[in-house]
């Protein structure tokens, strides 16, 4: 059996926010999507449960799943840059679902705004099966889910700054 290749989700968003203010708000931990346990997909605001939650081509997919949000770290180097460490990993079934890592990283852009990246992977599950069905379907709803959470993100970023818009 040949190796699965990991699969990749990349998001950016540049902000109007500073870079110094973005970094306070997930240093604080002053974004509400950063705190565990939280729901992922359609209905991610909603709080209190640990349930990937989505609706595809009408069927609707819930899964238990355990997100881990790790402390923010600068990035050493030349330019300011910091980046946390999030996953999403299902608390049964491990065999058929996979583990998602990411990393959410902030760098400036200039002294008004900053940019988000969110670069997530996974490891399709199951072999040439789970390859298939990634291809046709899965990398999908993983990409849908995972922007979902990420718009989110921005959003509440910016509700919750305290920097004027420019």
């Amino acid at each position: 059996m040949s190796l699965m290749h990991e699969q990749y989700v990349q998001l950016y968003k540049a902000v109007g926010i500073p870079f110094a203010e973005v970094r306070r708000l997930l240093t604080e931990r002053s974004v509400p999507a950063l705190d565990a346990p939280r729901r992922v997909g359609v209905t991610w605001l909603n709080e209190g449960d640990t349930h990937v939650d989505l609706d595809v081509a009408g069927v609707h997919l819930v899964k238990e799943v355990c997100f881990r949000v790790a402390d923010y770290v600068p990035v050493p180097g030349a330019l300011p840059m910091g980046r946390i460490h999030l996953s999403w990993e299902p608390l049964d079934h491990e065999d058929i679902y996979p583990v998602v890592t990411a990393d959410l990283e902030i760098e400036p852009i200039d002294e008004r705004r900053t940019m988000v990246s969110l670069l997530a992977s996974y490891k399709p599950p199951l072999g040439r099966i789970g390859a298939v069905v990634d291809r046709v379907a899965m990398h999908r709803i993983a990409e849908s889910a995972l922007r979902r959470f990420f718009e989110g993100l921005i959003v509440e970023l910016r509700m919750n700054s305290r920097a004027t818009p420019a």
